[in-house]
Order: structure tokens, then C-alpha cells, then sequence
């Protein structure tokens, strides 16, 4: 099997899940093949000299690539072990690299389960769900795999989910959340794979949590730790936001020059190079210089979005 789980009960006690997405590996090979591919091929078939924008463009053009393919290798984790032990009161996740690289361990407390809560984007497609462990002091945990997706109602998923609950003896409820961030709203729960998970769920139920709102009017909300990205993201955002700097100060010096001069120079990989000029194509001069400008305003965008990403480390900032 390419994408599933092997379920393991270890002599002590334990829960093992193994998830493997061998489909994610071979697709980080393919990625690396051809990021490492490419500047090869361009630098076999030689490199006309240019000017110096052309050059420090083609020169990014060259190291994307591979610094793109390196960082998904880095980052693609195609196996995870999740496991759970009551003996020992501990979770543990632990991510392995492509080619034993790199892994991650996390490991928490896990104490007395409150509930156990699958999340669903309400009006996502593909409906992929989250499980989160909730604990009766308010702390949440996911234990879902990164490498695998939870799509609710397919037979790898229902066993998945039952292995789980079984041996938490809790109850699995499915939230439906809005895609915009509006509160959750639960549906009705999965089917109970243990009968006496529910029964001992309800007889040992903690007392409702406390959520404790803040006071101050139109406090800025803190951003969210996960949309923190890693020192090799940033430096590969950083270099693709410089790309597309110097793509932007070429487009902006070539729609410049055509506006004083009343020649503009347009280059396509399938039209080759064209000249429109004032006196003889006003109206194709016009519109080529208009998409050029826009071309600008966007790619300027872009680029000052990803070289803020690459300082400061955050996708999204704080409202």
C-alpha cells in the first residue's frame, strides 16, 4: 500500500500507528531530480552574456531550483509514528525525513482525556479532518499524521479514528468549522466503535471548561504559531522574493524607457522579441505598456510579500 497505516500493540500497552505516504517520497525525489536537472541542462547549453540584470536574473533562475527541491526534502517527513501510552501517561510523534535526514519528536502528557474532537472545514473539498485531544484543563493536542489525510467516511480513516478512540476510551465528535475562522459548531458524533468508551466517557465527564475572553476592546490578536516557517524556508522565500525583485526592476526599467522614448521591446517564449512603436502602433504601443505596468504593481507585490515573509518569519501577520 502507497498511503495507509500499520497498527501496532506493543507488549507493554501501547498504541503504534505507523503512517507512510511513499507517493510524497517519490514526488520529493521526482521535485529533486529535476531542481538539480535544470541549471545542469542550462549550464551545458551554455549562457549568452547580457546585461547585468539579465545576468543576476538568470543567475536566481539557476539557484531556485535546487534551493526549492533542497527544502522539500528537508521538510517532506513521508513517515510518522504516533504513539500512545497509558503506562508511561505520554504521546509521542515522531517524523521521519526523506532518507533518515532529519526527525522530529514531540512528545506531551496524556493524563485524562476530556474528548476527542475531529475537525472539519465546513465548506472545504476534499473535507479533510484534524483530530485534537482536549484535556480537562483546556490544553489541546493533534494527533493526526502530517503525512496522511483524515477524510471523513473512508474505511482507513473509520479504523484509524476507532484505534484511537478504543484505546483513549473516548468518544470521537466531528466539528464542523467555518473556513473564515467562525466558531465551531458540533454535528452529530461518528458512530461509537466502543459502546463502553461512550458509557465511561459519560460517567467520568470533567466539568465544563472556562473560556476566559479578553476584556480590552480591539486587542490585537497574537499570530498563530504554526504559521511560523524555518530558517531554510525563509532563506528560500527570501531568495524567490529577490528573483522577483530583479524581474520587477527589469520590467520597470523597460516599461520606463519605453515611456520616454516611445519604443517598447516585448520578448515571448513562443512570439520572440517584438518592437512596438508610438508613431507607427499607438494603440498596441498603449495596451503593451499597460500590461507591463500591471505586470510591475503585481510582481512588486509578491516580492515585498515574500521578502517581509523571509524577515520576519510569519505568513500571516497579526490584525
Amino acid at each position: 500500500m502507497l498511503i495507509g497505516h500499520r497498527y501496532e500493540h506493543t507488549p507493554d500497552g501501547d498504541l503504534r500507528i505507523r503512517s507512510h505516504n511513499h507517493v510524497l517520497g517519490g514526488m520529493v525525489l521526482m521535485f529533486l531530480a529535476i531542481g538539480f536537472g535544470i541549471p545542469a541542462a542550462a549550464l551545458m547549453a551554455g549562457m549568452k552574456a547580457g546585461s547585468l540584470l539579465n545576468t543576476l536574473l538568470a543567475g536566481l533562475a539557476m539557484v531556485l531550483p535546487p534551493a526549492m527541491s533542497l527544502l522539500a526534502l528537508w521538510s517532506s517527513a513521508p513517515r510518522e509514528i504516533l504513539t500512545v501510552s497509558r503506562r508511561n501517561d505520554v504521546v509521542e510523534r515522531r517524523r521521519r525525513m526523506l532518507l533518515g535526514l532529519r526527525e522530529e519528536v514531540e512528545q506531551f502528557a496524556l493524563g485524562r482525556p476530556a474528548a476527542l474532537e475531529l475537525r472539519v472545514s465546513k465548506d472545504a473539498r476534499p473535507a479533510i479532518g484534524t483530530l485534537w485531544m482536549i484535556l480537562p484543563d483546556g490544553r489541546e493536542h493533534c494527533l493526526s499524521p502530517g503525512n496522511v489525510a483524515l477524510l471523513p467516511g473512508r474505511a482507513s480513516t473509520e479504523r484509524w479514528l476507532g484505534e484511537v478512540a478504543g484505546y483513549l476510551q473516548v468518544a470521537v465528535t466531528r466539528v464542523e468549522r467555518e473556513v473564515a475562522g467562525a466558531e465551531a459548531r458540533p454535528v452529530a458524533p461518528l458512530p461509537a466503535w466502543r459502546r463502553r468508551a461512550a458509557a465511561f466517557n459519560a460517567v467520568h465527564a470533567p466539568p465544563p471548561r472556562v473560556v476566559r475572553k479578553a476584556t480590552t476592546p480591539n486587542a490585537p490578536k497574537a499570530s498563530d504559531p504554526n504559521d511560523r516557517i524555518g530558517l531554510l524556508a525563509r532563506a528560500v522565500v527570501a531568495l524567490f522574493g529577490l528573483f522577483l525583485a530583479v524581474l520587477e526592476l527589469s520590467q520597470a526599467l523597460a516599461v520606463g524607457t519605453a515611456l520616454f522614448t516611445g519604443r517598447l521591446r516585448v520578448s515571448g517564449f513562443r512570439t520572440g522579441s517584438h518592437s512596438y512603436l508610438w508613431d507607427e502602433r499607438p494603440m498596441a504601443f498603449s495596451v503593451h505598456t499597460l500590461f507591463g505596468v500591471i505586470e510591475v504593481l503585481v510582481v512588486g507585490y509578491i516580492a515585498w510579500q515574500c521578502l517581509r515573509i523571509s524577515a520576519t518569519g510569519v505568513i500571516k501577520p497579526p490584525k
